[in-house]
């Protein structure tokens, strides 16, 4: 890294590294650290970009999905005229020009049983899925590879958040068992109801606890699930 680089990571993150809980030495320890996302929609748009303009080292985002006008009200990482574009590949584009010094790696697929291939080694993995099969199959992958997790979702107003660490007392599918909850990714389902704003609201508490274990500090998340409702601004912890 030369001195042109390492001035503009001070200048970049001047403010962020004057915060006690980050320093320069968080700061480096961010840019060392790999994280995925799976999902690239509503929450996706919400934590990607605090993500990289927080100075994470190294993203891989995976969405199979393309972008939709409906999609635009929540999904602020894009624009009109990408329309029936990869939201993958747009999100990658417009993130690598927010931040060139993350390494983003971007698959336009389903994760499905090629998870080994798509995820590989990372520090953590975030859902921001709007469907069942896929958490479950975080769930099993986060555990069988020792990996945390960050569950995140919403409906209307409202959405919760959990996180799943290795050693963790219980797992999402003991907090929801496999069969009580449908895919809402399901295209013979109506789409679910979403107010624009609420995967801003989720999308940044989920990025802001990302970043809170990155940086190896404490989260009320690895012990309960947090609802959250935006209507009534209400937040509620309940202890798993």
């Amino acid at each position: 890294m030369d001195t042109t680089e390492i001035d503009d990571l001070k200048t970049r993150y001047v403010r962020q590294m004057s915060l006690p809980e980050v320093g320069e030495e968080g700061q480096m320890r961010l840019a060392g650290k790999r994280v995925a996302v799976i999902g690239a929609g509503g929450l996706g748009s919400a934590l990607l970009p605090l993500l990289v303009g927080a100075g994470v080292g190294h993203l891989t985002l995976c969405d199979d999905d393309s972008i939709s006008v409906s999609n635009l009200p929540r999904q602020t990482l894009y624009t009109t005229h990408e329309v029936g574009r990869s939201k993958a590949q747009c999100a990658a584009e417009r993130l690598r020009a927010a931040n060139p010094h993350c390494d983003i790696t971007a698959y336009s697929e389903r994760l499905t049983e090629n998870a080994p291939r798509l995820i590989g080694e990372v520090d953590l993995l975030i859902d921001a899925t709007d469907n069942e099969a896929t958490r479950l199959l975080l769930d099993r992958y986060a555990s069988e590879h020792h990996i945390p997790w960050l569950y995140a979702s919403l409906e209307g107003w409202c959405g919760q958040l959990a996180l799943f660490l290795p050693d963790s007392p219980s797992r999402y599918r003991d907090l929801f068992p496999e069969g009580d909850k449908g895919d809402t990714s399901s295209p013979t389902q109506a789409p679910f109801p979403v107010m624009a704003t609420t995967p801003a609201v989720i999308g940044s508490i989920a990025a802001a606890e990302a970043l809170k274990l990155l940086l190896d500090l404490p989260s009320l998340l690895t012990e309960g699930l947090l609802l959250v409702d935006s209507l009534q601004l209400s937040f509620q912890l309940i202890r798993r």
